[in-house]
Formats: structure tokens, C-alpha cells, sequence
């Protein structure tokens, strides 16, 4: 409860503000639980914030309100409605007075931004029309955050209530699944043209290309031959490598295994680029033709940073940031750390900031870049993970923030509210807990709010990050790939500032 909202959104004089804050701190004294129900944040009852749309800074570093020219850092949270099971279904089980209690919360802890999930199984089931239930439904969401003052990323469709039969064979080569989101953005793209409550479009949530469908291999000869345009180029690139089971028109795939600097396996890697790049350019093509008004991006994975993957070379997602960059407006990428618990070890917890400031530096080419999502988990999770309480929670995430002041242009954590029902880390990783008592993260990034202009006083654009041969890490193992990563983290380390207390006490 704010002072301001017991006035409706008059100010009060300064006397009648002391006085009633006097009287809000007595009466949750009074509280048979000491106060705590106070932590539990009702909505916002405040007019809807005058929004306008956002833009990038005419720099390249950042954005800005595209009328008044003011700074814009995007700083909030993923939502989705911890209510609806696992995975959550909240078109499914939409519940618009949940929802919009959901963001009187954000807006109270300073959310400015945040992340949804579209699904296909509630707005695209059929590939030849997007469900106008779905889009009533949107459309109120929509309104929820305009009244509230927070803008949205909104994420398409994907499989969070099921998988559509027109995404096989293959969901980003296949025809159907094509001309099934190009339908999508045109519908979508037209009815929210100019809305300023969008902040930005994101064309899919952590998008991987598969290793090899069947049906590829007509497309993977033709990349071949217009790459190397005759079999004489193509042995002079791959020498010993190609054998006499290979011909022109029929050249074999590799297997899915390190094999350094072979250079199959390389072109191979490119080619899975190449069919996510033509999707990435369809997609965003599509959109503006529908949208030119809103900003658009992709929430890549963090193994789209090539120096680290678990597993095999098909691990690498082949979706690149660096060079998808061209067609988006900025780059999103998520991050989690995944280098042992960052709080085994003061070195773990070094190794795990290093590789934070290594993802995001692998994405900064002229365009703002996002954090899109981060964070850890606040204790319990049914993983293989140690015990975290909320101060450990708390001071990791700060110093995530901290570490990537100067290489990103916004903060998404992940997700807004624990979720009772989830299988993985989301179950405690929340700003709040499930009933909506406000965690300590939740506290410590309200603080962050108050400061938000000091955030990014150390602009990313100031950076000379060194140029490295990435291409090299397609074909690579995990030993060689350990050393290609700790040369471009010496490369590219700068000092984290502030020491953090890796949160060894127990909540």
C-alpha cells in the first residue's frame, strides 16, 4: 500500500504524508503476523501511465522513448501466471483479476518490462488461422499492462500448451511450420501495430536447431554448391576429408561428434546457421511488413555462445547472435549458471560471473543487448543443485547485475513468482514467493529501481572487446573449447567492482 494510492494519485501535503505514513506503519504493527502481510503487494491502483513507444538510441547503445528522447532500461521480470501447473497454461487457464493482481505487484516493485510467453496450442493450433479467443485474451493482458505502466515483450508461439502437427518434420525449415508463422506475425504484427505497452517482439524463446532431419539434405548439397560452386573448389577446401562415397549432388553428413578442424563438420555447423539465419530473416520480414512500429529480437539461449556447450558439437544451437544481429533491433540472450553452484567455491563463483561477461560480450556488435533472462533459485529445487536460501539467491542476482553493468542494456529475471508446481529451478526463483510475500530478491530489486539511472553509467559501447575466430569452436571437444573460452575471457574480463558475499549463511 503506497500514500499516494490512499489518495487516489493526489499527492498530499507534507505534513498529511507523514502523518499517514505514521498511521500506515502502526496499523502493520497491529497485524497478528507483525507486519508480514504488508510484504504481500496489492496492485497498483494508479491512471495509466502516459507510454509511448520505444526506440534505440540514436548511439546504438540502449534505448530511449521515441518522443521525448528519454532513456529507457528495460528492468523487470518473465511473467507468467504461477497458478496454471507446469508448464504454465496461462491462456488456457486465463484469469484476468489474477493477472492484473499479478502486475499491481510488479508495477509496486518497480517492474518496468515484462517478458510473455504466446503459445501455439492457444493461438495458431490450425497453421491457417490465429485463434480470436486467444487474441480477446491478449488483447486484455495488453490493457492490464498499460494501466499498470509496465511494457511487454511478447514471445512467439511456442510449445507451452502443446505442439502444433504443422511443425513436423521440422519447425524451422519445414514449409508448413513457415507459412504458419508468417500467417501468425501478419495477424498479430497489423492488430498491435503502434501499441505502446509493447515494448518489443520476440520471435522465439531460446530457439536450437536439430542436428539433422532427413529432409535436409537436398537444401545441404544446394548450400554446398553455391558455396563452393564446383567440385573441384570443394576438394581444393576439404582435401582428404572428402572420400569416394561423396558426389557433387550427394555429399554425406557428418556425425555428431568432435572432430577438430575437420572441415565437413565445420561447413556442416554453417549450414545449421544458414537455415536459422533464413528463418530469422522470414520471420522479422514478415513482421515489419505487418509492424514497423515495434522493436524485434530473439531470446537466444546461452549455448549460442560457442565456447561452452555440454555434449556434442549439435549442442551448439546455431542460432548466432553475432551474426543475426543485421535483422533485429537487439539481441537477447539468457543465462544461467551453469558452471558448478556458484557458491561451492569462491573460484566457482568467479568462473560462473566470467562466463556471464563472456555471453554478453559474444553479443554486443552495434545493438543494444538484454539480459533476457537470469537468476538462480531460492532453496528446494528438484535438481542437481545444493541448498540455496533468499539472501544466497539475493546476492548472486546482484552480482549478476553487477558484472554485466557494462555489457547490457536490461535486466529480465526469471521468473516473477516461485511456482509451486514447477520442475525445474522456477520453483524458488522468484522476486516473490507463491502467495506473493515479496522475497528478499524481490527487496533487493526494488532498491535496484530507486537507482536505475546509475545503472548502466558504464556504457557497453565504450568497451574494445577483441575479435576472435569463433568458427573454430564448431568442431571442437570440450577440452579445446575450455581453452578457447578462458582465452576470450582474459580477453575480455574487466574488473566486477564491488565484492559480493557469495551468501553462505542460511536463511
Amino acid at each position: 500500500m503506497t500514500i499516494e494510492n490512499l489518495q487516489f494519485g493526489q499527492v498530499p501535503s507534507p505534513f498529511v504524508k507523514r502523518a499517514l505514513t505514521i498511521a500506515v506503519m502502526f496499523a502493520a504493527a497491529l497485524l497478528p503476523d507483525g507486519g508480514r502481510a504488508a510484504e504481500r503487494v496489492k496492485p497498483s491502483r494508479s491512471g495509466p501511465d502516459r507510454m509511448q513507444l520505444i526506440v534505440v538510441a540514436p548511439d546504438g547503445q540502449g534505448f530511449v522513448e521515441r518522443d521525448s528522447g528519454r532513456p529507457f532500461i528495460a528492468f523487470g521480470t518473465n511473467y507468467y501466471d504461477p497458478d496454471t501447473g507446469w508448464a504454465p497454461k496461462i491462456w488456457r487457464e486465463f484469469n484476468a483479476q489474477r493477472v492484473r493482481q499479478h502486475f499491481g505487484v510488479m508495477s509496486e516493485l518497480g517492474v518496468n518490462c515484462a517478458r510473455v510467453f504466446l503459445t501455439a496450442g492457444s493461438f495458431q493450433p490450425n497453421p491457417q488461422r490465429v485463434e480470436e479467443q486467444a487474441l480477446e485474451k491478449l488483447d486484455e493482458l495488453v490493457k492490464i499492462a498499460r494501466e499498470t505502466g509496465i511494457r511487454l515483450i511478447l514471445t512467439g508461439p511456442d510449445h507451452w500448451e502443446g505442439v502444433p502437427s504443422y511443425w513436423q518434420p521440422d519447425r524451422f525449415a519445414g514449409k508448413p511450420a513457415l507459412d504458419a508463422l508468417q500467417r501468425f506475425w501478419d495477424v498479430v504484427g497489423r492488430r498491435y501495430k503502434g501499441e505502446p505497452a509493447i515494448f518489443a517482439w520476440d520471435l522465439l524463446n531460446e530457439p536450437e536447431a536439430p542436428w539433422f532431419v532427413e529432409h535436409w539434405r537436398p537444401q545441404w548439397n544446394a548450400w554446398l554448391q553455391k558455396t563452393y560452386r564446383s567440385w573441384d573448389e570443394l576438394k581444393a577446401a576439404w582435401g582428404t576429408e572428402l572420400t569416394e562415397a561423396d558426389r557433387w549432388d550427394e555429399v554425406a553428413v557428418p556425425k555428431n561428434q568432435p572432430d577438430l578442424r575437420n572441415p565437413r563438420l565445420r561447413d556442416w555447423q554453417r549450414f545449421r546457421e544458414h537455415l536459422a539465419d533464413e528463418w530469422v530473416r522470414c520471420q522479422v520480414e514478415a513482421l515489419r511488413r505487418a509492424d514497423p512500429t515495434h522493436l524485434i529480437t530473439i531470446g537466444y539461449i546461452q549455448w549460442s555462445y560457442p565456447l561452452i556447450r555440454s555434449g556434442p558439437p549439435g549442442r551448439y544451437a546455431a542460432f548466432n547472435p553475432r551474426w543475426q544481429a543485421r535483422w533485429l533491433d537487439f539481441v537477447s540472450i539468457h543465462f544461467y549458471p551453469t558452471m558448478d553452484s556458484p557458491f561451492s567455491s569462491e573460484q566457482s563463483w568467479q568462473n560462473n560471473l566470467a562466463y556471464l561477461q563472456a555471453v554478453l560480450a559474444y553479443c554486443r556488435t552495434s545493438k543494444p543487448v538484454v539480459l533476457g533472462e537470469y537468476g538462480w533459485y531460492g532453496g528446494g529445487a528438484p535438481q542437481q543443485h545444493p541448498y540455496l536460501g533468499e539472501t544466497q539467491q539475493a546476492n548472486w542476482i546482484q552480482a549478476e547485475i553487477e558484472a554485466s553493468r557494462a555489457l547490457a542494456d536490461g535486466w529480465l529475471s526469471w521468473p516473477f513468482a516461485d511456482t509451486p508446481e514447477s520442475t525445474d529451478i522456477s520453483l524458488y526463483a522468484g522476486l516473490v514467493k507463491s502467495d506473493l510475500t515479496v522475497k528478499n530478491w524481490g527487496r533487493k530489486f526494488k532498491e535496484l529501481v530507486a537507482n536505475l539511472s546509475e545503472l548502466k553509467s558504464a556504457k557497453g559501447g565504450t568497451l574494445q572487446l577483441p575479435a576472435f575466430d569463433f568458427p573454430q569452436a564448431f568442431t571442437a571437444g570440450s577440452e579445446d573449447l575450455d581453452k578457447m573460452h578462458q582465452t576470450y575471457v582474459s580477453a575480455i574480463q574487466r574488473p566486477l567492482g564491488r565484492t559480493f558475499n557469495r551468501g553462505t549463511e542460511r536463511d
